[in-house]
């Protein structure tokens, strides 16, 4: 193994701490940080167990995951019998706007909550109308957040 090589396998597992230290499983952050790093962009299964030193069953769980947020799609390659995949294109302004609907959710939910409490005190009240202020606040950012990225996009063009 390359120092280069080392390093890039060193940055996957980083990816993985990441993801473990934001609560969610290590594995898949391991394959999503050597999905952006590694060469070719597009790996079987058993490229990524090789290179992660993981097995067959801990990649396939991890893959699941993946694929189900919408990060990895399966890539075919042709003349090959085997399964590949890679980072989905457009999967990081896609996450933006995820997390622009949610805030919508939260914001809608927060809507309701208040129209329930509407004959309560402003005291009582609060808590929620700080959850729905902020909630409002990231709708709108992450959709302004888009609107930036699309131009900046434009741009570099």
């Amino acid at each position: 193994m390359t120092e280069e090589s080392s390093e890039l396998h060193g940055y996957a597992d980083e990816v993985g701490l990441f993801f473990e230290a934001t609560g969610l499983p290590r594995m898949p952050g391991r394959i999503l940080g050597w999905l952006l790093v590694c060469e070719p962009p597009h790996q079987s299964a058993e490229e990524l167990a090789a290179a992660l030193q993981a097995s067959r069953g801990s990649i396939s769980m991890a893959m699941q995951m993946l694929m189900g947020a919408g990060a990895v799609e399966r890539y075919p390659v042709p003349g090959s019998r085997r399964t590949y995949y890679r980072m989905r294109p457009g999967f990081w302004l896609r996450e933006a706007e995820d997390k622009a609907r949610l805030a919508g959710e939260w914001r809608k939910l927060a809507d309701r909550g208040l129209d329930l409490m509407r004959d309560r005190p402003e005291e009582s009240r609060r808590r929620l109308q700080e959850a729905r202020d902020m909630y409002a606040f990231l709708e709108e950012e992450y959709a302004r957040i888009k609107d930036l990225w699309l131009q900046r996009q434009e741009r570099m063009t």
